[in-house]
């Protein structure tokens, strides 16, 4: 069940998208496309290609075939327009840096080893933190923040960055209840702001309070759309059930279509 159609103009638009590693098929004929403005949930099994598939969008991973677009273009293409937050546990915490500091490398330029802290700067990044709740805490250290504040802090960098498409990996992993709360109410602000917002999770139970589409994914698009409707005890089979026999014909250079094309 895919509900939206495939449009240039939606900010993610995926059309048989393949990507490859070495003797693996990890992402295979993968195709949806984003409305714009929307909380997405990517839910799937480990291995799924959750965050293969943020790494392909963000431009860190090249498509084998098919395409990924963000508003008609490459992902190589969209610099700036793609704001990254990864895995809590895939950052290193051991260093001294505070809200302040994290939120002004998202104004580093390339080949640049300092970013400009002109006044104007300055007041973009105290916007940046304010946007997510933390602009009391912007002098304090990250690594004496909650999991939650850090996801946070993280996220008011992307909008410093000027970021239009947010993606979260596992936002959740390692936060309590209470900030989990906190961030899904901040990421609805955004998104009531314009900003389109992807999000990896793996939790079932809470997504249609949370979020408004959700992204079915085990290496394809098992479904797209209203988190109240997508999840058919068809599609639970396909995301956390054998589905081998869907793959019979797909293999490395070959995705089930004729010619391997």
């Amino acid at each position: 069940m895919i509900e939206n159609t495939l449009n240039n103009e939606c900010p993610i638009t995926s059309e048989g998208c393949c990507v490859e590693f070495g003797n693996e098929l990890v992402l295979d004929d993968l195709t949806f496309s984003v409305t714009e403005g929307s909380l997405v949930a990517v839910v799937g099994p480990n291995g799924g290609g959750k965050t293969t598939l943020f790494n392909v969008i963000s431009g860190l991973i090249p498509v084998t075939h098919g395409s990924i677009k963000i508003k008609g273009l490459s992902p190589q293409e969209s610099e700036g327009v793609i704001g990254y937050v990864p895995q809590n546990e895939n950052v290193n915490w051991n260093f001294s840096l505070t809200a302040r500091q994290i939120v002004t490398m998202g104004l580093t330029k390339k080949n640049s080893f300092l970013p400009i802290t002109s006044k104007k700067n300055k007041v973009l990044i105290e916007n940046s933190l304010d946007k997510v709740g933390l602009l009391d805490r912007i002098d304090d250290r990250v690594e004496e923040m909650s999991g939650g504040q850090r996801q946070r802090v993280f996220i008011a960098k992307t909008l410093a960055q000027g970021a239009e498409i947010l993606l979260l990996d596992e936002a959740f992993s390692g936060v309590d209840v209470g900030s989990q709360e906190e961030l899904i109410n901040v990421l609805k602000k955004l998104r009531d702001d314009g900003k389109t917002i992807l999000m990896a999770t793996h939790d079932l139970n809470t997504l249609s309070d949370r979020f408004d589409e959700v992204l079915c994914l085990n290496r394809h698009c098992c479904a797209y759309g209203d988190p109240l409707q997508v999840f058919t005890p068809e599609v639970l089979q396909e995301l956390y059930g054998s589905h081998k026999l869907m793959f019979q014909n797909h293999a490395l250079g070959n995705h089930g279509h004729q010619n391997g094309i």
